[in-house]
């Protein structure tokens, strides 16, 4: 896992398709091709010791989490790489009337930024889990691949 001395961090600075978007900063701040990104919701929530009320620290939604894959001085071009097994087919069984004798039909979906993954492809910020200005921050093969939905705010 990465340390909080190695993290990079920065905004969303556009978002370019449903599986694409621009990151505020490139190679010149650290970035490589490959390298993934946490994109974070801008708001914390605060964690309180139940017995003290004592400031614990706090934790940030991960929105999602992307791989940089062109990387320019200054932006670098990121993209959804998740994908997730779904029949878009028949049941094969006698379970309903739609599609009762049509055989499975299993394809992999890729992860989007969409908030309604059936809309249309081209999109508008409103549609979008990710806005322009969201922070994110760097993590590694292992962030990447657990989904986590929070990480741990210092």
């Amino acid at each position: 896992m990465s340390t909080e001395l190695e993290k990079i961090t920065g905004k969303v600075a556009e978002i370019v398709s449903d599986r694409e978007l621009i990151l505020n900063r490139g190679a010149e701040h650290g970035i490589t091709r490959g390298m993934y990104f946490n994109i974070l919701d801008p708001s914390s929530i605060g964690i309180k010791d139940p017995d003290t009320g004592e400031d614990l620290g706090g934790i940030k939604r991960i929105k999602i989490t992307v791989v940089a894959v062109e990387v320019a001085a200054r932006i670098t071009l990121a993209q959804t790489f998740r994908t997730k097994t779904v029949n878009i087919g028949g049941s094969g069984m006698m379970a309903g009337y739609t599609n009762m004798f049509a055989s499975p039909k299993i394809v992999e979906k890729a992860e989007t930024l969409r908030l309604d993954p059936d809309g249309p492809k081209p999109m508008g910020a409103s549609e979008s889990v990710v806005s322009k200005g969201d922070p994110f921050e760097s993590g590694d093969a292992a962030d990447a691949n657990a989904a986590r939905s929070v990480t741990i705010w210092k």
